[in-house]
């Protein structure tokens, strides 16, 4: 049986694989998409989920997972090796040993040329020439997964941009300018909004002594700008706009094509973490892990998942404290939120961001592209944390990523951000309640560790272990004598608890708060069956019983019960069947009765 090195891939244009020399075909559409996921991460897991994604565009069959295993054996088959495709605990990996996939020999070629000084602009040109010629046309051409292709072509053609915008850097240093002539023209062309790639195209053709066509060059960059984004060119541009005109030399440095360099200031916004953090020392550890890590061209960026009191928003600043010096250019925390739970405008947040970056407020550009553009350009070569609290969504997240892997990215939501992890290869941690010991060690740091265990064990219960709530009655049982804290404990007891997870004067401080931001982001039908699980028994419920409780047909029960569930706001036992915490029973007889009395009797 053949052994994995006389295995080669290729994925930088159409899928090819190799065996020995020997072309291996892989002729259904199908077998291509899984293989072309693996490759994507070789050697690390790819989910079932991801891969249900790719292969039927989110719409997978009822029997997929059967399906996906299946075409997996006859790609093993195919390929011949037998240890290759590796099963994983809830997925697939392929095992690609050293540059047996081009995508893997692109981007050592160019973290080597990367490395070398300015003194060795040869050496550098010629590395990047050869990373370049890996490519054969669009990344994955011949795979039929429109999802598949565009992630492809977002990552790796930026990978791709940046080893031309470096070798072209390069091979004008050499005084290539005459010879770069037609490839400027022709980037520019498929890249009208890149200022770099004009200030090249300006400073070839002046120093060729085409000055005319310089001006030229620089007349139509301005009215594509001016017709697209509605700006006027960066300062450096203009810069060398005057040099031209005036006939001055020009300097050896490369054109910015972001404007003038604000002074950088190393701010660290982070809120103060909390003094007593218990338990999820494993997933601490992961998104630590990530965070460090650094990939050509991969920005490392963890989503941290959950429900409402989880602690989403206490374990990033826990672990941004953790990494907070691996990050020496600062390190920002941006509320995605205004005060009453509203999703902010991405471009309201890019302005305040580029401010944070040394940017005065009358230098910031319009628009939500131009901003985010600005930030990238600022942000490149830095070194910095990104702490991006309760996201709205993804398209909310992403217009505010840097562009290089120097950065990280936290983000905290509540929302579903799974599209992060498909198209900007995120790591989503979603927290759940603490366990139960973890949880009676969180309160017994806060009560005191003399107090029994059983009490707390119950307290622990009554909070469903949710930190927020645990940190709530702790900070309501401090200092309180022994008649207080039993008053305490027995309106916890009653159906008033959820009124007690609050401290008096501070409603951020309220466990009910925390509720009021989920459920006041569902849709109206959403709500309205979240109201009615105040009536179902012991908190279980499925499809079926909501149909008949809803007078719905059962698909359309299930998509809300799943819309419940994307919210946290239920949970999924066992396939079919969901259930709602008590404290979250709770305050549906609240929204119940706050909304639909007397219509409706209160339970």
């Amino acid at each position: 049986m053949p052994e994995k090195g006389q295995v080669t891939f290729r994925i930088l244009g159409p899928l090819e694989v190799t065996l020995a020399g020997k072309e291996v075909p892989i002729p259904a559409g199908k077998h291509r998409i899984l293989l072309a996921a693996l490759l994507l991460k070789a050697n690390y897991p790819v989910s079932m989920e991801e891969l249900f994604d790719y292969i039927w565009s989110g719409a997978p069959p009822a029997n997929a997972r059967g399906t996906v295993q299946t075409y997996v054996a006859r790609l093993r088959t195919s390929l011949q090796v037998s240890d290759l495709i590796v099963t994983r605990r809830d997925g697939y990996s392929i095992e690609v040993p050293g540059f047996a996939l081009d995508l893997h020999r692109f981007r050592d070629l160019v973290v080597r040329a990367e490395s070398l000084t300015r003194s060795g602009p040869a050496t550098q040109a010629a590395l990047l020439r050869q990373a370049l010629a890996l490519w054969r046309g669009p990344a994955l051409a011949n795979v039929p997964s429109e999802r598949l292709r565009s992630l492809a072509a977002q990552s790796l053609g930026e990978e791709r941009l940046s080893a031309v915008e470096r070798r072209i850097d390069a091979e004008l240093s050499l005084g290539r300018h005459r010879q770069m002539l037609a490839e400027l023209r022709a980037l520019t062309a498929e890249h009208p909004l890149h200022e770099r790639l004009w200030g090249w195209l300006m400073t070839a053709l002046h120093r060729s002594g085409r000055h005319a066509e310089a001006l030229d060059a620089f007349r139509r960059l301005r009215r594509v700008l001016h017709d697209e984004l509605g700006i006027e060119p960066g300062e450096s541009l203009q810069r060398l706009h005057r040099q031209v005109l005036s006939g001055e030399p020009l300097s050896d440095g490369e054109p910015d094509g972001d404007g003038s360099s604000p002074s950088w200031v190393a701010a660290c916004q982070l809120p103060l973490g909390v003094g007593t953090y218990v338990g999820r020392s494993e997933m601490v550890s992961e998104a630590t892990a990530r965070l460090l890590h650094r990939d050509v061209g991969v920005v490392p960026i963890v989503v941290v998942g959950g429900g409402p009191g989880t602690g989403k928003t206490a374990f990033a600043v826990h672990v941004a404290h953790r990494v907070r010096t691996a990050f020496p250019d600062g390190q920002w925390f941006v509320r995605l939120r205004t005060p009453d739970g509203s999703p902010r405008d991405p471009a309201e947040v890019l302005a305040e961001m580029l401010i944070s970056a040394g940017l005065d407020r009358a230098d910031i550009p319009d628009g939500l592209g131009a901003r985010a553009g600005r930030l990238r350009a600022l942000l490149a070569d830095r070194s910095v944390l990104l702490v991006l609290d309760d996201a709205f969504d993804a398209t909310q997240v992403r217009s505010l990523l840097p562009g290089t892997t120097e950065c990280a990215v936290l983000v905290t939501s509540g929302a579903n951000l799974w599209g992060l992890a498909a198209l900007e290869d995120a790591r989503v941690l979603m927290l759940e309640p603490l366990r139960r010991d973890e949880a009676t060690l969180l309160l017994a740091g806060l009560i005191g560790r003399t107090t029994p265990h059983g009490l707390l064990a119950e307290i622990a219960r009554l909070c469903d272990d949710l930190p927020l709530a645990l940190r709530l009655a702790g900070a309501n049982m401090m200092g309180r004598s022994p008649a207080e804290r039993a008053r305490y404990l027995a309106g916890l007891r009653s159906r008033a608890r959820l009124s007690l997870l609050a401290v008096t004067g501070d409603r951020t401080a309220a466990l009910r708060t925390s509720f009021d931001r989920t459920y006041l982001t569902l849709p109206a039908p959403a709500q309205r069956l979240f109201r009615l699980l105040a009536f179902v028994p012991d908190g279980d419920c499925t499809p079926e019983s909501v149909a008949a409780m809803l007078e719905v047909p059962p698909h359309e029960a299930e998509f809300l019960l799943e819309l419940l569930g994307a919210a946290h706001l239920v949970r999924r036992q066992i396939p079919g069947r969901f259930h709602i915490s008590p404290l979250l029973r709770l305050y549906a007889r609240e929204r119940l009765a706050a909304e639909e009395m007397p219509a409706v009797p209160q339970p």
